[in-house]
């Protein structure tokens, strides 16, 4: 009786885990990638597109670099490598930017990158034509962890997922943004 009773509960356990699981994945098998979804340079949705690289959001306000921080738009194409910055040189780096423009460049809040991302696409979830070339990595937002000090957020760009348990020592790909 006692190891008919070990059984069930064993089997009611791994029953739960496994539907939780399982409920708990997004699966995204079917979703379309975004280059299949946008099929032209004018289909630019929520955003306007200026001279040098930058994007205006305009449900948020947000501008936001097109591509990512190191590499520079040239024929509507980003060029050059992304600089890989752990959580405090991005951070630095965005200071720097600011003090040098004049402008209030910095890194994105984990809660403004899922808005100027694709929920629709994937592979990366963005407009390929307002984000050329975006590179599939965790991008460093601004925001801290709620948890221990060592860890930060970042945003997935395959389907734009915030995670904040990323180390802050990981060298990762920024973009940066301004308010207006």
């Amino acid at each position: 009786m006692a190891k008919q009773k070990q059984s069930i509960q064993i089997t009611f356990w791994a029953t739960l885990v496994t539907a939780f699981l399982l409920t708990g994945c997004n699966d995204q098998r079917n979703q379309p990638e975004c280059r299949d979804v946008y099929k032209s340079r004018l289909e630019k949705d929520d955003f306007e597109i200026f001279d040098g690289g930058v994007a205006l959001h305009i449900p948020t306000g947000l501008t936001v670099t097109q591509c990512a921080v190191g590499q520079r738009m040239s024929n509507y194409r980003c060029r050059g490598d992304s600089l890989k910055m752990t959580w405090d040189e991005a951070m630095d780096y965005a200071a720097e930017v600011r003090e040098k423009t004049g402008e209030p460049w910095r890194l994105p809040e984990k809660g403004e990158m899922p808005d100027i991302l694709e929920s629709s696409c994937i592979n990366p979830a963005v407009n390929p034509y307002v984000f050329p070339d975006l590179e599939v990595a965790n991008f460093w937002t601004a925001s801290k962890g709620l948890h221990q000090d060592k860890f930060r957020c970042s945003v997935y760009t395959y389907q734009g997922r915030v995670f904040c348990r990323q180390s802050r020592d990981i060298p990762q790909p920024f973009l940066l943004v301004k308010s207006d």
